[in-house]
């Protein structure tokens, strides 16, 4: 099977583009890279980091968390965002499990996407999680193993949309994969999101100066187009609890014993602030 968004994708090494013979894709240049039987690209930039993905007990509760439909309405927003005309992929440095990208590519109908990420665990998940089109039979995402802080494997101009979700972001990659026309969708956390859990399960708080720094980074190459700002509550039971701190950052910081003794003295269930702003950017050269 042909992978998903092909002819958007790029030689890691060269920067042309790339043809697919059986599991194998191949640039003009002589560069070549075996698909994984999981169903991922290795296209690895040289230089490139890819000893920070997150681990598979993050993945597993990851995809637990997600699966339940706690951030749903997070998906739902960045999928509205995300819409537009212009021809292209949706194209998610950081896609981790593909939640977010399989989310917009079922509102946005034909269109394929491309998910990078340096965890192998997180896209063997989303290689499995992407829609197919209306004949059933071609997947429509493209799972890639690759580094947001390098090149990123993704031809000039072949993304109508880039999504920025909870994961870092280098600003001139994004424009310069990103047509001219496209939109970048960003979502943060807000300072009271998960507060009721921040300080009683001591978890990485959000940085107040984020939307800051954001716009810091981004600024020379995008205007913010619209914001739009999500806060709601949920209701979590203890296990919910626990996959949501695995699932993120805090779960390298504690100690897993201290952490499930912290959480037995929580509420069960617990309500929880989910808080977070989905801002659409645009390209300052268009």
């Amino acid at each position: 099977m042909t992978l998903p968004a092909l002819r958007a994708l790029a030689c890691p090494n060269c920067a042309q583009g790339l043809d697919q013979t059986g599991r194998r894709l191949h640039c003009p240049a002589g560069h070549s890279f075996d698909l994984a039987k999981q169903g991922y690209a290795p296209l690895l930039a040289p230089g490139s980091n890819a000893t920070t993905g997150d681990t598979a007990d993050q993945v597993a509760a990851r995809e637990e968390f997600l699966n339940a439909g706690f951030y749903d309405p997070l998906m739902d927003a960045v999928a509205a965002a995300a819409s537009t005309d212009v021809p292209g992929v949706v194209v998610e440095p950081g896609c981790g499990t593909g939640h977010y990208l399989a989310r917009v590519l079922e509102a946005e109908g034909e269109r394929d996407g491309i998910g990078l990420d340096t965890s192998k665990y997180a896209l063997r998940r989303a290689a499995r999680r992407g829609p197919r089109r209306a004949a059933g039979t071609q997947e429509r995402l493209a799972a890639v193993l690759a580094d947001a802080w390098n090149r990123l494997p993704v031809r000039d101009g072949a993304a109508a949309a880039v999504l920025n979700v909870f994961a870092p972001r280098g600003a001139d990659e994004i424009a310069r994969v990103l047509h001219r026309d496209g939109v970048l969708v960003v979502l943060t956390p807000r300072t009271d999101h998960l507060r009721e859990l921040v300080g009683a399960l001591e978890m990485l708080s959000v940085d107040p100066e984020k939307p800051r720094r954001t716009a810091d980074q981004l600024g020379d190459a995008f205007s913010a187009e619209r914001t739009d700002e999500l806060r709601y509550p949920v209701s979590l039971r203890r296990p919910d609890v626990l996959r949501l701190v695995a699932m993120g950052p805090s779960a390298r910081h504690l100690d897993a014993s201290a952490l499930a003794e912290a959480v037995d003295g929580l509420p069960d269930p617990i309500e929880v602030t989910v808080s977070a702003t989905v801002t659409r950017w645009r390209r300052r050269d268009r």
